[in-house]
Order: C-alpha cells, then sequence, then structure tokens
C-alpha cells in the first residue's frame, strides 16, 4: 500500500493535482531536503506550512522540465524511489540534470517523511552560475 500511495503522489504532482498531491501527506509530516545552502531549498520542514513553504520554493526557484521516477522499491512502510531531473534556475537561465533518490515513509496510508538525496553539487553549480 505505501507503494500505491507514493505513486499516487508522483501522478497527482506530475500533472499539476498539487491539492491532490499535497493531501496525500499527514499533517506532521517531515521533508529533509539535504545539500548546500546555494541550493535554495535545502533543509528540513515540517508540517502543513512546512511542505508548503518547500513545494514555494522550488516553484519559484525551478523551472522543472522533466522529474521521473524510475524505479521503486517497497519493503513495509518505507519507498525508495530512484530517478532523474532536469530543470532550469529562473534567475540565471542555468540548466541542470541530475540524478535522485528519495525515501518515503507511509504511516496509516498517509506519508510522513520524505528524504530527498539529489546530486547538489551539480544543483549548486547551476544556481550560482552568472549569465
Amino acid at each position: 500500500m505505501s507503494k500505491e500511495i507514493v505513486k499516487r503522489f508522483y501522478e497527482y504532482a506530475g500533472n499539476g493535482r498539487f491539492a491532490e498531491a499535497a493531501a496525500l501527506f499527514s499533517p506532521q509530516a517531515h521533508i529533509s531536503f539535504y545539500g548546500p545552502s546555494s541550493v535554495p531549498h535545502s533543509g528540513e520542514y515540517l508540517g502543513v506550512d512546512g511542505l508548503q513553504e518547500f513545494f514555494a520554493i522550488v516553484g519559484g526557484t525551478l523551472e522543472v522540465q522533466a522529474f521521473e521516477p524510475l524505479e521503486f522499491i517497497a519493503e513495509g512502510d518505507r519507498v525508495a524511489v530512484l530517478g532523474r531531473e532536469r530543470s532550469r534556475v529562473k534567475d540565471n537561465g542555468r540548466e541542470f540534470s541530475v540524478q535522485w533518490v528519495q525515501v518515503w515513509t507511509v504511516e496509516h496510508q498517509k506519508i510522513v517523511r520524505l528524504r530527498d538525496y539529489f546530486d547538489t553539487g551539480t544543483m549548486a553549480e547551476a544556481f550560482a552560475a552568472q549569465l
């Protein structure tokens, strides 16, 4: 069941159905995006306000051109997803492509934890680049 909930998140978010994607999260959800401070959305985000802040920062700084989950590995309440992203930094127009792993925890049919592991070195270079 956990894997289906995570797949549903990607389906909703990928089709612009952000309210439905957000509804899959617990009100106490915790998002961690590991990376340097030069990547604007790096940090810890807690609860509904944190979820909204995280996605607002991502949407405000990046034009995501492709975000593709490629492989799902599920064990109990945890789901690891391997994927790739291609995006453009809005401030400077620099594009980047990275691979990523997202580790999700689902309890009582709600997402309670998301840990993002991206190639943040490549992302940081793109954010730092000047036109």
